[in-house]
This record gives structure tokens, C-alpha cells and sequence, in this order.
């Protein structure tokens, strides 16, 4: 009797078709949530949050990075995230979503303050944030401050379905 009551497993990756554009867009069930590893003060917003991307245009499949960071504590500049101990080269600068191919964004803003930044996405970076521990994402502000968001264990998990879905023959 209890079976009939327990809700159906989430799945950890989703697809669904951007109806503009007609591409399918591959992505994560949420995001991986980062806290802030400062003290940010009772007003400012602790989280950041990342997630990988799959775009896939009539069999030309190309991975992106999506991190959503705080910008309530002045302009933030750039942005970097390190998978382990190790930096991901993300590329010069954000793209947007017409240049990746799609209409709109694949992850709902996290809040109105939140900075979106959209990177291309390595198999080997993809690979690395699967089988991660830990993930950072690092801002640099206009000011010249520099703030580290960290996952907590156990949040990353769902980097390594999406890396296995990714990679997994279709």
C-alpha cells in the first residue's frame, strides 16, 4: 500500500525542444548550488549556481556551460569555475542565447540580480565537472574584490548523470 503513495523518481536529465528554433535542448533536472564561501552580509544573496548544457541541432551536438552569479554587490567583471582544484578554460567571454542556437534561456533565472553567463563546454571539462567533488565558481567585481561560491558534498551528482547521459549512445 505504501508503494502507491511514493512520488515517481525525478529524472536527473531532461530534453525538450525549443519551439522557435527547433532544437532540442538537453539540461539538468536544477542546477548544482553553490554557497558563498565569504561572509556576504544578511542582504546579500549566498548562492550562485551552475550547469552544463546540450544543444542539439539535427545531430550537431555542442555542450555549454550556464552559471548564474550575484550581482548584488557590485558589477562583476568575469567569472571562472574551477572543477576540483583545476580551472576550466571557459573561453574570453559569455556568449548569448541566439548564439548558441536557441530562443531563450535552458535554466530559469535564479533571482533578478543574478549575472547569467553562457561558456562553451569541453567533453574533457564536461568530464571533469562529472566526476567532481567540489565545484567553484569564482567572480571578479568591477572593484577589484573577488568572490568564491563552492558546491556542497553531495550536490554535484547530477554533473555526473548528465556527463553519463552525454556521452551515452543515442
Amino acid at each position: 500500500m505504501l508503494c502507491a503513495c511514493a512520488a515517481a523518481p525525478q529524472q536527473s536529465v531532461t530534453e525538450r525542444l525549443d519551439p522557435a528554433t527547433g532544437t532540442t535542448v538537453i539540461v539538468m533536472s536544477e542546477p548544482v548550488q553553490m554557497v558563498t564561501e565569504q561572509n556576504r552580509g544578511a542582504s546579500r544573496d549566498p548562492f550562485a549556481f551552475v550547469a552544463p548544457f546540450e544543444v542539439d541541432r539535427m545531430g550537431d551536438r555542442k555542450i555549454f556551460l550556464w552559471l548564474s552569479t550575484p550581482e548584488d554587490n557590485g558589477s562583476v567583471v568575469s567569472a571562472e569555475v574551477l572543477c576540483g582544484a583545476e580551472r576550466l578554460d571557459l573561453g574570453a567571454r559569455s556568449l548569448n542565447p541566439p548564439e548558441l542556437g536557441i530562443s531563450g534561456a535552458p535554466y530559469q533565472r535564479t533571482a533578478p540580480w543574478s549575472r547569467i553567463w553562457y561558456f562553451p563546454l569541453s567533453d574533457a571539462a564536461l568530464g571533469c565537472l562529472g566526476g567532481a567533488a567540489r565545484v567553484t565558481a569564482v567572480t571578479h567585481l568591477e572593484s577589484g574584490a573577488e568572490e568564491r561560491f563552492t558546491s556542497e558534498a553531495g550536490k554535484t551528482r547530477g554533473l555526473a548523470a548528465f556527463a553519463a547521459h552525454h556521452v551515452a549512445p543515442l
